[in-house]
């Protein structure tokens, strides 16, 4: 028994100094999340007023057009956003219909 004791000791002090050696790293890696949380966010409720095109979205949310873009992108991959028609040499994006459909049936069930 005192060496189980022992041993979960060693462990837990092993985890405590390597959480306090993490503690930047996890910190950034936080503080970024929130920082693309928002950006979404804001693309997200650009987008419920109609569609747009990524150098409006850049425009209306203050974001460069880049960042608008890869965000776009990510959005479109997993299917919360869908390209539209080409309005000059731009795509206007749109909400994705079925994915605010599901959150509607969702929250009947």
């Amino acid at each position: 028994m005192a060496e189980e004791d022992q041993t979960q000791g060693l462990k837990k002090e092993a985890m405590k100094q390597l959480r306090h050696a993490r503690k930047q790293t996890i910190q950034a890696a936080t503080a970024r999340m929130k920082e693309q949380q928002k950006a979404i966010k804001a693309i997200k409720a650009e987008l419920q007023q109609g569609e747009r095109t990524v150098p409006e979205l850049a425009a209306a949310t203050g974001l460069p057009p880049d960042s608008v873009l890869w965000y776009i992108m990510a959005l479109k991959k997993y299917g919360e956003i869908l390209e539209g028609p080409e309005a000059g040499s731009y795509y206007r994006y749109r909400l994705s219909q079925p994915a605010a459909a599901e959150t509607e049936t969702g929250s009947a069930d």
